[in-house]
Parts: structure tokens; C-alpha cells; sequence
């Protein structure tokens, strides 16, 4: 669905929801707000998209360029002919090397794969000494120089994105309606006893006696947490059963909360 769709579908129902009841108004805003929510989250997953492509795109032009230049440099550094080895054989071989890598490069660890590949050069450097002596060392320096120039270059494009989708965060961060979050997400969450319920309830339905025994509270105390956490669309009460369960939200948080936790 396209941006000018959604936006189309969301105005309809807030034509709709304009003659409802104080209560149904709520319920229909809420809605909205989701809803609006939803269509930041598409818009911003689309414009990462295009991000990544023109990522792509732009390192395919670098690599183009610099085997072009690359190719130029050997043309007037190689000897012809050359004493040792085919001198085309020599070009090619270089060529595709750094084509290779620089295709298996990932642009968000662009530091990491140089060093690699500087110690997988330096073992290609061992086991033809030669490479170390003329001829064959202004060769090889034509190809470092150049691979070294590359990956800085993709390196450089990397965090540019990478600044470019912060940006994109932080605008999105902006629109995030602070009462609705605070209500909904966050105080719901913040009393040790609801996280310790809703924690629980991730791994499946209890009863109101069992939430009572692992929280060691009752009554009143215990109905008013667990109140709060169906307020919050994050527990709801089975009707046939009676017992409490974690909702798609609720589980959905839980997670959330377990990747930041595991990235700390």
C-alpha cells in the first residue's frame, strides 16, 4: 500500500469516528494514533530500503572506477615484457582479487574486512617472496594502494548511512505522543511486580491465585496491578478459562525488552 493510500484510509476513518459516543471517540483515536504510528514505521522501512540500494549502487560505481584506475596504473608500472611472469596473467590475476573482495565486502564492517584482508594479502606475500622484490613488488603496491583506497571509500559511504538513518530515527522519535507512550508502554512496566507478572505470563497462562503466590500479593494490591496491565493491552483474562495471558503487544514488549537487554 502506497503512502498517499494509506493516508487516504486513515482521513475515512477519522471522518467515521467524528459523530461517535465521548468513549467510541477515544477508542477511535487511539486507533488513529496507531494507525499513524503504523504508517511512520512503513514510510521509514521504505526509505531504508532505497538507503540500501543506493548504498549498493554507489559501491558498484566505486569498484568501477577503481578498476579502471587500478588497470591504468599496471598498464605504466608492469614491465613489458616482464622478466618473471605474463604480464597480462600478472594484471588479470590482481584484478579479479580485488574485485572479489571488494564484492564480499560488507559495507558496515568495512574496518574489520581491511584487516582481514591486509593479513590474507600478507599471506599471499609469504608464500611468493618475490612479490616483496622487483618487479613484482610495484605491482603489488599498485594493488594495495588501490584496495586500500576502496575500502576506505566504502568504509566512508557506511557511515554516511549510517548517519542518514539516525536522523531518520530521531525524527520518527519526535512524533512518538509522550502521554500514550508513558500510559501504555513504559509506567505500566516500571512497578517490579508487573514486570515480574507480565514476565512470567511470557511463558504461559496463569491464574489469579498463581500470579497472587508469585507476586505475594493479594487482593486489592494485586488487582490493581493486574488492572494496569489490562489497561495497557499487554495481559488480558481468557473468559472461558479465567485465567491471564500475555497479549501479541505484551509479547511483542517482552521481546523488545530482551534484545536491549541482550545488547547491553
Amino acid at each position: 500500500m502506497r503512502k498517499d493510500e494509506i493516508e487516504e484510509r486513515i482521513i475515512q476513518i477519522e471522518k467515521q469516528i467524528r459523530d461517535l459516543g465521548s468513549i467510541q471517540r477515544e477508542q477511535g483515536e487511539l486507533i488513529i494514533s496507531e494507525l499513524r504510528s503504523f504508517q511512520n514505521l512503513f514510510i521509514e522501512e521504505k526509505i531504508e530500503v532505497m538507503r540500501k540500494q543506493i548504498t549498493q549502487g554507489y559501491q558498484r560505481l566505486l569498484l568501477d572506477l577503481v578498476l579502471n584506475t587500478m588497470r591504468r596504473e599496471f598498464e605504466s608500472v608492469c614491465p613489458n615484457p616482464c622478466s618473471l611472469y605474463n604480464r597480462t596473467d600478472c594484471i588479470d590475476f590482481f584484478m579479479c582479487r580485488l574485485k572479489e573482495s571488494a564484492e564480499r565486502m560488507d559495507p558496515d564492517e568495512a574496518d574489520d574486512f581491511l584487516k582481514n584482508q591486509i593479513q590474507i594479502d600478507d599471506e599471499l606475500m609469504n608464500k611468493y617472496p618475490e612479490l616483496r622484490q622487483k618487479p613484482c613488488i610495484s605491482c603489488f603496491q599498485v594493488y594495495t594502494t588501490e584496495r586500500d583506497q576502496l575500502m576506505k571509500a566504502i568504509g566512508e559511504l557506511s557511515l554516511t548511512r549510517s548517519g542518514l538513518k539516525r536522523q531518520g530515527q530521531i525524527s520518527y522519535m519526535k512524533d512518538l505522543p509522550d502521554e500514550m507512550v508513558l500510559s501504555r508502554i513504559i509506567e505500566p512496566l516500571s512497578h517490579p511486580v508487573r514486570f515480574s507478572m507480565i514476565k512470567a505470563l511470557s511463558r504461559g497462562g496463569m491464574s489469579y491465585k498463581e500470579l497472587s503466590t508469585l507476586t505475594g500479593y493479594k487482593g486489592g494490591h494485586l488487582l490493581f496491578h493486574v488492572t494496569r496491565l489490562i489497561e495497557a493491552e499487554l495481559v488480558a483474562k481468557d473468559a472461558t478459562s479465567g485465567q491471564y495471558l500475555i497479549t501479541e503487544k505484551g509479547f511483542g514488549l517482552m521481546e523488545m525488552i530482551k534484545k536491549m537487554y541482550s545488547g547491553l
